[in-house]
């Protein structure tokens, strides 16, 4: 720097030195990058220059003044070479001026402004402007590596190989991005040129790179752009599909340099054209009639074997739903279903009638699956279709042989039921008038002669009862009950049955429960108690002396199952090896002088047998000649939840007096059973036909009621209905609502809680459980000093005060109802005369109220319980899961319910002949009818309200007289203002009567 210069911005900068000059231009230099003002920073940043350019002319003047003071001291020759000298300089400066002009205006065009003119060639002008100039190319590199960057995150992002490469093979590449190594598993360095250690060409399949080389010529020869498949190699050795799409890039020249392009890996497209195209050739060949809709159900495509079968085109049908291909309203109403299954994403599947083009009319049987996308979403149905022409006939072949035999096997039951009816008539007078006959007084003689005769006439009713047993077992129609039952009741009614014919012959009767038998178990307890009675009669017979002892032994417990083994040791006459090996066959004894000495038919054993075997036990006999015999069973049995208490004593009564219960029950046989039980241990008790009756009784104030129990199904407004009604009002907050209903489903349980209901109990009721619950919600309302908790003796039931029900165990019935035998008796009436047109009103409702049949079933099952119909009730759970799966068809469950409904109504009907007092006391008033009749069509044909009230008092005269189902779908209508259906109805009610 020069010296008077660096004098100059000591004195007035304070810039000691040269380094410290330095130091505050780089100052300068940062300051102006900072600040915003542009004229400012313009000027901080062009302030290096402007010193350099001081500096430069300090120095110049000082070689000037230099060069005067010695321009009058050298000689000339000295001036002329100082002067060369100087103008060499001012050459020199001038080159580097032009220079500096030309890198400008590269700079210039590089920016894309226009070139400097020669006047703009100052150096101090150039300098500025290189500075500036230098600035903007700078920022136009960051600029441009932020392009790079957004364009490799934009390559990174596409699901494909992005490539600039060469045209011909081997195809060298200038760029490609690192999807490259997923399609060929080697990494993308190694493709790149100019050191290529893979080539791309060399990954094309052989047969493929004819194919490439000519798809990119033509592209060369026409629109510069191609789209092409072929396959590569893996590294791994896979073979790849790939759709390459690509571009020529040309210079100026419109010369060819590169080939621009995106590689897409399409293996999976492939494969799944090859399926689908194998999958279409299966469906066009597929030997069934094959048919696929959209999601509207119509019909876009059909295979040829459908237009074989058929005899429809797919022009023809092409938009129709396949109800074109249905000829009856049943099957339209079958295919309504499939959509119900569907739109849930179920598959459905039935057998259907369809119709030909010809007319003809062919059962197939249809599979309906419905077709989704990648995402889920259904797109399509695909039905396939079977010929089962052959298997129909061939069931309505098997149905008729079925119904010959069933109607073989029913009457060989009939004609043995009529014979035992037959039979026992004479034998009960014979037996009954020859103990009264042994109670007179009589001789020796008459007394031996009456005495033999009715030990003949009790052999023979014993016989009769082997036959019949015998036949049910021989026609496989004895069916094991499954009920809950203690062994300890079991055995208790064994030893009070033989324990006087044990005395008699001075024998020992000994009966022993282990300790870890107190259970409660789930069978058939009728069967066992059967099955003992007649191994320990048999011992006290061939006992003639010593004892005869019943073990009951736990021999494993799994789970909820106990392994039973009982044994009937008797200290008897014994048996032979030959003998045992005859034993268990039917009519077989010992030998023949067993029937002569004792009698009997062979029968007992073989039933035995056959009992423990249709509980999927084992019978066995171990035994020597003169040493006694033991009679084995073992049983696996399943232990019952239900916790049932011995029949001698119960615990303490659960008394309700006081409290004021509210039921609501449709179903007249319930509702005694219920109001008999409730009002029985004190309560008061009040009845709703329904739930708007219920809410009647509700609006009441003050509440009438301390607690609702609700039965579910019912008319006009149910249970569930009720229930939200109640609720929604926060009067009734309170409220307990105990559930009633045969339904024992957890789910069920789970909706009725959810409704708002309190509690929850199944039907047929337990009393002792229906106690309790009410109690649990109400213990407050009963009253204290009325409250008996003493221990009651019950009294063991007397099944001889009921006529015997084949079918119907009345014991069970008997301890429902507590023994009440009256209440039995018109309970059994009430379901003859309530059910003995059952069949014909529940095809009505099957054919105008869907809903109310299966509310009808449901009912009807609820009664079944009541009364020990166990059989009434398996065929009735399957015909109401029919019911409520499909509205309005029974399918094949109503014959097999039907049957059994009509046994049992002709067994109740033999049973319980309504007594003459009876029938005067049901006699019906059919002026009073008559005149209610005519009031309520009347109030009906003005849409009067009060017909509401008319219809109540008529259906109190007629309840009994006409089906509950009639008068029901009459109230629904007049509940509902829907006069026209009322008036319809009410004239099938009089048709009825």
């Amino acid at each position: 720097m020069n010296r008077l210069l660096a004098r100059q911005l000591k004195l007035y900068l304070a810039w000691a030195d040269e380094s410290a000059v330095e130091a505050m231009l780089q100052a300068v230099d940062l300051a102006a990058a900072d600040i915003g003002d542009p004229p400012v920073a313009m000027l901080l940043g062009n302030f290096r220059r402007l010193l350099l350019a001081i500096d430069e002319s300090y120095q110049l003047f000082d070689r000037d003044v230099a060069l005067g003071s010695r321009s009058l001291q050298i000689s000339s020759d000295e001036l002329t070479k100082a002067n060369n000298t100087l103008r060499q300089e001012v050459l020199a400066r001038q080159r580097a001026i032009d220079a500096l002009w030309e890198t400008a205006n590269r700079l210039q065009a590089s920016l894309g402004r226009p070139a400097l003119g020669k006047e703009s060639a100052g150096l101090e002008q150039l300098s500025v402007l290189m500075g500036s100039l230098l600035s903007e190319r700078q920022q136009a590199e960051a600029a441009l590596l932020q392009q790079e960057v957004q364009f490799r995150a934009l390559v990174g992002n596409i699901p494909g190989v992005v490539f600039r490469g060469q045209i011909d093979y081997p195809r060298g590449m200038h760029y490609i991005n690192d999807e490259i190594e997923v399609l060929t598993g080697y990494a993308s360095e190694s493709f790149l040129l100019p050191h290529v250690v893979h080539s791309y060409g060399a990954l094309v399949f052989q047969e493929d790179q004819a194919l490439l080389e000519k798809t990119v010529n033509m592209a060369l020869t026409q629109q510069d752009r191609y789209s092409v498949e072929y396959r590569i190699l893996h590294i791994s050795g896979a073979v790849r599909w790939v759709l390459e799409r690509g571009q020529i890039v040309r210079n100026v020249a419109h010369q060819p340099e590169y080939l621009d392009g995106i590689v897409f890996d399409i293996t999976d497209q492939k494969q799944a054209a090859i399926q689908l195209r194998q999958l279409s050739a299966a469906i066009e060949a597929n030997p069934v009639p094959v048919l696929i809709t959209d999601v509207q159900g119509e019909i876009e495509y059909l295979n040829p074997r459908f237009e074989q079968t058929f005899g429809f085109s797919l022009a023809e049908i092409r938009g129709e739903t396949p109800n074109v291909l249905l000829p009856l309203e049943a099957d339209l109403l079958a295919y309504q279903e499939i959509w119900q299954s569907l739109s849930c994403g179920d598959e459905w599947r039935r057998d259907i009638r369809h119709r030909c083009k010809s007319g003809q009319l062919i059962w197939m049987s249809v599979s309906v699956s419905p077709i989704r996308d990648v995402g889920g979403k259904v797109t399509h149905f695909v039905a396939v279709y079977d010929n089962i022409e052959l298997r129909k006939a061939a069931e309505e072949v098997l149905i008729k042989a079925k119904e010959a035999s069933d109607q073989a096997n029913q009457l060989k039951s009939d004609f043995l039921a009529n014979m035992s009816h037959e039979i026992r008539t004479p034998m009960n007078a014979i037996i009954g008038m020859t103990h009264l006959a042994l109670k007179t007084d009589l001789n020796k003689q008459q007394r031996d002669y009456l005495t033999k005769t009715s030990s003949t006439a009790e052999s023979l009713l014993h016989i009769l009862n082997d036959i019949l047993d015998f036949s049910k077992i021989e026609a496989n129609r004895l069916q094991m009950e499954q009920l809950p039952f203690r062994l300890e009741s079991v055995l208790e009614k064994l030893a009070s049955l033989h324990i006087l014919k044990a005395e008699e012959k001075g024998l020992q009767l000994h009966i022993e429960l282990a300790a870890d038998c107190d259970f409660s178990l789930l069978g058939d307890s009728l069967r066992i108690g059967q099955i003992l009675n007649n191994l320990v009669g048999n011992a006290i017979k061939f006992t003639p002396e010593g004892e005869v002892r019943v073990q009951v032994t736990l021999l494993e417990a799994l789970d909820q199952r106990v392994h039973l083994q009982i044994a009937v040791n008797d200290t008897g006459i014994g048996l032979t090896e030959a003998q045992i090996a005859q034993l268990f066959k039917p009519f077989s004894q010992a030998d023949s002088s067993t029937t002569r000495q004792f009698g009997g038919t062979g029968l007992g054993l073989s039933i035995c047998k056959c009992l423990v075997e249709l509980m999927e036990g084992r019978v066995w006999v171990e035994s020597a000649l003169g040493q006694g015999s033991t009679f084995y069973i073992s049983l696996w049995l399943m232990r019952s939840a239900e916790h049932i208490s011995p029949d001698r004593v119960s615990g303490p009564v659960q008394r309700l007096d006081g409290v004021r219960i509210l039921l609501v029950e449709d179903n007249v046989l319930n509702q005694q059973v219920a109001y008999e039980l409730l009002s029985g241990v004190g309560a008061n008790v009040m009845i709703a036909r329904h739930g708007g009756e219920a809410l009647g009784w509700l609006s009441i104030d003050p509440l009438p009621c301390d607690l609702i129990l609700m039965d579910l199904q019912m008319p006009v407004v149910d249970g569930h209905q009720a229930t939200k009604l109640i609720r929604s009002d926060s009067r009734f907050d309170s409220l307990a609502i105990i559930a009633m209903t045969a339904h024992a489903m957890s789910d069920e349980r789970q909706r009725c809680l959810d409704l708002g209901m309190s509690d929850y109990i199944t039907k047929p009721i337990q009393p002792n459980e229906l106690f309790a619950t009410v109690a649990k919600w109400v213990g407050k309302s009963i009253c204290p000093q009325q409250i008996k908790s003493e221990p009651v003796l019950i009294r063991p039931v007397n099944e001889s005060a009921l006529p015997q029900l084949p079918g119907i165990n009345t014991q069970e019935v008997l301890q429902r109802l507590g023994g009440n035998i009256e209440l039995a008796r018109h309970l059994f009436q009430q379901f003859y005369q309530d059910y003995q047109q059952g069949a014909e009103s529940f095809q009505l409702l099957l054919k105008t109220d869907c809903k109310g049949a299966e509310r009808w079933v449901h009912s009807i099952k609820g009664v079944a319980g009541i009364l020990g119909m166990h059989e009434l009730i398996q065929v009735a759970e399957p015909l109401e899961r029919q019911l409520y799966l499909y509205p309005g068809d029974a399918g094949d469950t109503f014959s097999a319910f039907e049957k059994v409904l009509n046994h049992m109504l002709d067994v109740v009907g033999h049973g319980y002949i309504p007594p003459a007092k009876l029938q005067k006391e049901l006699r019906l008033d059919t002026e009073k009818v008559g005149l209610l009749i005519k009031q309520l069509s009347d109030l009906l044909a003005d849409f009067d309200g009060d017909s509401v009230d008319v219809y109540y008092r008529l259906r109190e005269q007629l309840e009994g007289w006409v089906e509950l189902a009639v008068l029901d779908r009459l109230g629904e209508s007049i509940n509902a203002f829907d006069f026209d259906k009322a008036i319809k109805n009410l004239a099938l009610l009089e048709k009825k009567l």
